[in-house]
Formats: structure tokens, C-alpha cells, sequence
């Protein structure tokens, strides 16, 4: 997958969990952890090809290890509030 395709995933996974209540996500799918997996592992793919937005690439970041470790201990409105921040980046931008 090229850079563009990857981003627009990482983006999806966003809108996904804006959409989703952290404790509603569907047995399926491996609840909201494997989410928040999938989405580290889209992040380490992009952000080391970041060359434009790497202030708003640490923002990500920051958002992202936030919601990691929101969900690592149940905290569902510590995961709520790092989707908001990701949400608001618009990272489907990011170049």
C-alpha cells in the first residue's frame, strides 16, 4: 500500500472511533484494544514518511500514545477525549 492508501486507513480508524463508544465495539472485532493496535501500526508506517507536518505528526502521535494508554486500563473517557484531539487534526491531510 502507498502512503496515501495508508493515511486514508488511519483516517477511517479515526472516524471509526469517533463513530464507536469505546465500550461498544463489537465482540468481532476485537474491541476497541485491537482497534487502537490497528491504528499504532498504521501510525508506524506513516509517520516516518511525514516531511511537511511533523509539528502536527507529534500531535498525533501524543493523541495516539494518550488513547493507547487509555485503553490499556479501561479509562473509556481518556480514549474519548485522544479521539476528539485525533478527530480535530484532520490527518488525512498530513503530508
Amino acid at each position: 500500500m502507498g502512503f496515501l492508501e495508508i493515511l486514508d486507513d488511519f483516517a477511517a480508524c479515526v472516524a471509526v472511533a469517533v463513530s464507536i463508544a469505546p465500550d461498544e465495539y463489537p465482540r468481532w472485532s476485537g474491541g476497541l484494544k485491537a482497534h487502537v493496535a490497528e491504528m499504532s501500526v498504521l501510525w508506524a508506517e506513516i509517520q516516518p514518511q511525514i516531511r511537511r507536518d511533523v509539528e502536527q505528526a507529534c500531535r498525533v502521535e501524543s493523541a495516539l500514545q494518550e488513547m493507547t494508554s487509555a485503553a490499556e486500563v479501561g479509562d473509556v473517557h481518556g480514549v474519548q477525549k485522544a479521539v476528539r484531539a485525533l478527530q480535530g487534526l484532520d490527518v488525512s491531510k498530513l503530508r
